[in-house]
């Protein structure tokens, strides 16, 4: 595993807001690369250009940036963000301008196009060589951002180009399928065959504008058969596989610069905490194939979209973390929560910009310092890298969080010295192979994933995530519940997969909506009952006696409360870890516990401790399992147990 960071970051030269933090122990510092704008339409810093022509470069500003970051922090380690999106002129020069499109908004349109992938290279060695030669013992890392808001999403929602229709057709050529003129057009790819049937639609008729929006554009089929929309699935397929095979362009040709012992990261892979038109659409469920490239060291991502930010919530990796655990890498998770003390971006006019809708999601000190626990808690027992995102200033201005911040890098700086052993013993897995069966335009494809994870995130159980794929490389003998997301297509040995890695043990598994339903290319929902012992469509939550441990069937995964998945864990015999619905963290070193109010709770223990010590505060206890808990508001307890 590469080096594990405690980082600070903003968009902003917020030199003052560093020397504070250097101040408070942190010594690595992230700066941004860019030659684009951002969502708002704004250059993504004050640094910038950099690329001022066809394969001209004026690394002046790049030079600035580093020196006033250092004037600041003499002694600072640098993380680099390059940012590979071409400047807006590129798109108005070339040989045919019809060719080029804006990979900030359009990755998709564009990255099959030769000179698109060359000329992103050829900016990026440029500026690593330069960067290395000038400042290679002060830049501990490179983080590689691209696409729509730097996390390499596709927004174009599969918009034909000449270059895409040509690398479709080569794609299907060497398929040995027929050879469309162009790419499937827009109700071909947005369409599915089968509708959830026999239960409640899992997104509402009459719910928020966008549910009704996209539930009127895109009414029918949820679900893709190979026999029915093959054209479909071949080009979703095609579009995360082109995706993938960029990045692995782009990252083999920084790693070709870069010093061996120089982390390389990038934001990629999300399939958790999304909404509908992210899954297949964005291009991103090849993930495997990047995450398996020794190139790459650490992925990187933000803690949980939406509400699970607030108080009470229970944020979690956007990307699977055992998928990142098998292939010797870690995560590291941005903390950027908005604060009562945050500056949000100002629009030329001088009114506020809105950051996708969000609200101040920490409103008090108190929150500001509970949240922050609860973030670094998190990433301590996932044994995890995280920084301060202060994205545009101010977020971390409060006494509160100056003072818990100082705490947590003590805390943090002791325990990144081990290496506990996990503790985990439920396991939620995603397939990106299955997920392509889904058609993602809809608001409900989400429901697969999402409801159950918040369910986890309450039951007061230590859990993880994995992809399917990771089955065949995990120890599983801990786990003694395992949640199937997406087990539609059991083909081609995936079956024969679960019968020999999570079958057996008397351990629970269980299956969401229609477990084998997608048998030998076609819907069969009769093949259901013969993979999970239960008919398909049965109502409700169905726990059968199997020869290899309980087969827990849900026909409905929007369905499962915090409450049923805690009853499914005690049937499982797993260790519920406090006697009220709350998050709870874990591994054989550190346990941790977030509530969102005023609240009284007990934290208990799998064995009798010698020693439990609560590390804000150093109250211990010995000689027990359990600690009783009582909070005045919220507040994250973190404890180290021996």
């Amino acid at each position: 595993m590469s080096r594990r960071f405690f980082a600070y970051r903003s968009f902003e030269p917020e030199y003052d807001t560093m020397r504070r933090m250097r101040a408070l122990g942190i010594d690595t510092f992230t700066f941004m690369v860019s030659n684009a704008t951002n969502f708002m339409g704004m250059p993504y810093t004050r640094y910038q250009p950099t690329w001022i022509w066809e394969r001209t470069y004026d690394f002046a500003l790049f030079d600035q940036n580093v020196r006033e970051l250092l004037a600041a922090v003499p002694d600072a380690k640098l993380i680099c963000k390059i940012d590979v999106n071409p400047p807006a002129w590129w798109l108005r020069r070339g040989k045919c301008n019809a060719a080029r499109a804006d990979s900030f908004r359009e990755l998709g349109r564009v990255m099959s196009l030769p000179e698109w992938r060359e000329d992103v290279a050829h900016y990026l060695q440029a500026l690593l060589r330069h960067a290395e030669k000038n400042f290679g013992e002060t830049i501990v890392a490179y983080h590689l951002g691209g696409g729509f808001t730097t996390e390499w999403f596709d927004r174009s929602e599969g918009q034909e180009s000449h270059s895409r229709s040509a690398a479709f057709q080569q794609h299907v050529r060497d398929c040995g399928l027929p050879v469309p003129e162009t790419v499937p057009d827009r109700i071909v790819r947005y369409t599915g065959s089968h509708e959830l049937t026999g239960v409640e639609r899992l997104y509402p008729v009459l719910g928020s504008a966008e549910n009704d929006r996209l539930a009127g554009r895109f009414p029918s089929g949820l679900f893709r058969t190979p026999a029915e929309n093959r054209h479909a699935l071949e080009f979703w397929r095609f579009n995360s596989q082109e995706l993938a095979e960029t990045l692995k362009v782009l990252l083999r040709q920084a790693r070709e610069v870069i010093k061996p012992e120089t982390t390389l990261a990038l934001c990629y892979g999300y399939v958790f905490e999304l909404w509908g038109g992210c899954q297949a659409s964005y291009g991103q469920l090849e993930y495997e194939q990047i995450f398996a490239m020794q190139e790459v060291d650490l992925a990187v991502e933000p803690f949980s979209y939406g509400a699970q930010r607030g108080m009470g919530g229970s944020p979690t990796c956007m990307i699977p973390m055992q998928t990142l655990k098998v292939r010797g890498k870690h995560i590291l998770n941005t903390i950027d929560a908005t604060t009562f003390t945050s500056r949000f971006p100002a629009a030329p006019t001088g009114l506020p910009v809105s950051i996708c809708g969000r609200k101040v999601e920490w409103t008090t000190p108190e929150a500001v310092a509970a949240g922050l626990k609860r973030e670094i808690a998190f990433t301590l027992v996932n044994q995890g890298s995280t920084w301060l995102f202060d994205q545009w200033g101010g977020w971390w201005d409060s006494d509160a969080a100056m003072d818990t911040i100082k705490r947590a890098k003590d805390i943090w700086d002791e325990e990144v010295r081990f290496t506990p052993q996990d503790a985990f013993e439920v396991l939620l897995v995603v397939d990106p192979f299955n997920m392509y069966y889904l058609n993602d335009a809809r608001p409900d494809v989400v429901k697969f994933v999402n409801p159950a994870r918040l369910a986890l995130a309450g039951a007061g159980v230590s859990y993880t995530t994995a992809s399917f794929n990771d089955l065949r490389r995990m120890d599983l003998s801990a786990y003694k519940l395992v949640i199937l997301c997406h087990p539609f297509d059991l083909d081609d040995g995936r079956l024969e997969l679960l019968q020999n890695s999570v079958m057996g043990n008397e351990r629970s598994i269980m299956w969401f909506y229609g477990p084998g339903v997608i048998h030998q290319g076609k819907w069969d929902e009769a093949h259901v009952a013969a993979v999970c012992g239960t008919a398909f469509q049965t109502p409700g939550i169905s726990s059968v006696k199997m020869p290899w441990g309980y087969s827990i069937y849900v026909s409905a995964p929007d369905s499962i409360t915090a409450e049923d998945m805690r009853n499914i864990a005690r049937q499982a015999e797993v260790h519920i870890w406090c006697d009220k619905k709350c998050p709870v963290y874990a591994n054989s070193r550190l346990a941790a516990i977030h509530l969102g109010k005023s609240e009284q709770t007990t934290l208990i223990f799998p064995r009798k401790c010698r020693k439990i010590t609560e590390l804000y505060t150093g109250q211990s206890y010995t000689d027990t399992d359990r600690v009783e808990i009582c909070t005045q508001g919220p507040d994250t307890l973190l404890f180290r147990y021996e």
